[in-house]
């Protein structure tokens, strides 16, 4: 046995003992930078998207060489102890003993620095603004988290590193992007979740990014139970559509004569965008579900009649007023912890059948797509979800399943799964969570995603979402060989 095994055994062994005796493993040392999540700062309806936001921060830092610690705000005096930077994710609500730890942290020389959306108190208090936005580029996150890092600990960021390193990886994305080549006919979607493009107020510019990288297909974000960013008779209108006009008719004047199709996105069970008026009204109505253990939520009730007949009659007023390519379902689905009749999938794909038929009769020829979960046939029984099912009654043009994972081995199973059925396979586009809040990927993964989605016999993709990231560290890779134009 040489010395090096004999190292490795010696150390498995000692392991092995602590572990027989009851030894307590020795505790890791406190980072000094700590990430703190949002939990009695936000409401209980809010704690996973904070979470989410939370873990994309401390992402971005371990991905960096940056150690620091993922601390809940339940008690604050003690998560901060001993810590000299904290990164305040979402504080939006802070109690009174918050506000007090955070003044004794900044007291004894812990520098804060919040992060997206938090309460004056909390910006008063870490004497600094919030300086990001959650759709600012994932680069300008990088260098603001890392700047900041590197001016309040010393030695715990290397910059010289981080550049050669950020070198080094756009050189092998560009060689990688090169190598790859473009697939004639293949669906090349995006969604857009604001409904306001990329330049609030300029829709050309956007259809120029657009066009110019290979996209042919725009899922863009107009309407909802408690919003219309149109001119809707059904559903009210937005405060984007006072300020900034009727959006899906600017985004469809924009659209001509560049070849992207334009699908009109609405959001069918939920009531996102809503504003209090609105939810006091259908929690009157009985259209709000609430969780098994009671509490209310935004998710609305797909078995309820008038609920769904005011969507269908929504999206009919839609297609018959702007010519739109499709309409592109998301939370056509119940919600996951709420109570559901034994019958939850019928009424969702009743109403699909339903909006299928108003459809074809308002604007012959336009595509029905839907936004819907990855994994089937659990999510029939967690959602009332049976996309499958509606691929093979027709009821839709496309699936689109939100395939947001990281891990590459873990996303070829999933699409394997998906791709199956060969004729069904033809009839999905593969999301890809660019962006989203379970995933986070460079422009490598993104093209290791799509090669696994033709693979699979997927008509195409569909990349989460239209953002600075999007066109700043995708597009680029992309352009030069799998949405290549020319």
């Amino acid at each position: 046995m040489n010395m090096l095994k004999f190292r490795f055994l010696l150390a498995g062994l000692l392991v092995l003992a602590s572990a027989v005796n009851g030894a307590t493993p020795r505790p890791q040392p406190r980072s000094r930078i700590a990430v703190v999540k949002a939990v009695a700062a936000v409401p209980a309806s809010e704690r996973t998207y904070a979470a989410s936001l939370a873990d994309g921060t401390l992402r971005i830092l371990t991905q960096n060489g940056v150690k620091a610690d993922l601390v809940a705000d339940v008690a604050l005096d003690a998560a901060l102890r001993g810590r000299d930077l904290a990164f305040l994710v979402t504080c939006t609500k802070p109690t009174p003993a918050q506000i007090s730890a955070l003044a004794r942290f900044r007291g004894r020389g812990g520098v804060i620095r919040p992060l997206y959306s938090t309460s004056s108190q909390v910006v008063s208090i870490s004497g600094a603004r919030a300086a990001l936005k959650v759709r600012d580029a994932e680069s300008v996150k990088e260098r603001y988290l890392l700047t900041q890092v590197g001016a309040v600990v010393p030695g715990a960021w290397n910059r010289s590193a981080w550049e050669r390193k950020r070198r080094v990886m756009h050189a092998a994305a560009s060689t990688l992007g090169r190598a790859q080549r473009p697939r004639a006919g293949e669906i090349h979607a995006v969604w857009e979740h604001t409904g306001l493009g990329l330049y609030p107020g300029d829709w050309p510019r956007t259809f120029r990014v657009l066009r110019a990288n290979g996209i042919t297909d725009l899922f863009v974000n107009v309407s909802g139970a408690g919003f219309a960013h149109y001119a809707s008779s059904v559903l009210p209108r937005s405060k984007e559509y006072a300020r900034y006009g009727d959006q899906l008719a600017a985004c469809l004047k924009a659209a001509r004569g560049t070849g992207v199709r334009v699908h009109a996105w609405v959001i069918c069970f939920n009531a996102t965008r809503a504003d209090a008026a609105y939810l006091l009204a259908f929690q009157k109505k009985g259209w709000r579900l609430k969780t098994r253990h009671g509490a209310l939520t935004e998710y609305l009730n797909p078995s309820n009649p008038d609920l769904r007949w005011r969507m269908i009659k929504s999206i009919d007023e839609l297609a018959r007023t702007y010519p739109v390519a499709g309409v592109h379902l998301d939370f056509v689905r119940w919600y996951e912890d709420a109570p559901k009749p034994a019958n939850a999938a019928r009424y969702v794909t009743t109403f699909v059948e339903s909006v299928r038929k108003r459809l074809h009769t308002a604007r012959p020829g336009a595509w029905l797509t839907a936004a819907v979960l990855a994994y089937h046939p659990s999510c029939v029984t967690s959602v009332g979800q049976d996309w499958p099912a509606w691929i093979d009654a027709d009821l839709i043009d496309y699936a689109v399943p939100m395939n947001y994972v990281e891990d590459l081995t873990r996303y070829s199973v999933l699409v394997a799964k998906q791709g199956s059925v060969k004729t069904r396979a033809r009839r999905i586009i593969g999301g890809i969570g660019v962006t989203a809040n379970e995933s986070k990927l460079s422009a490598a993964q993104v093209v290791d995603q799509i090669n696994f989605a033709r693979k699979a016999g997927f008509a195409g993709v569909a990349l989460f979402d239209l953002d600075d990231t999007l066109v700043e560290s995708i597009f680029p890779v992309l352009r030069l060989g799998l949405f290549r134009t020319r």
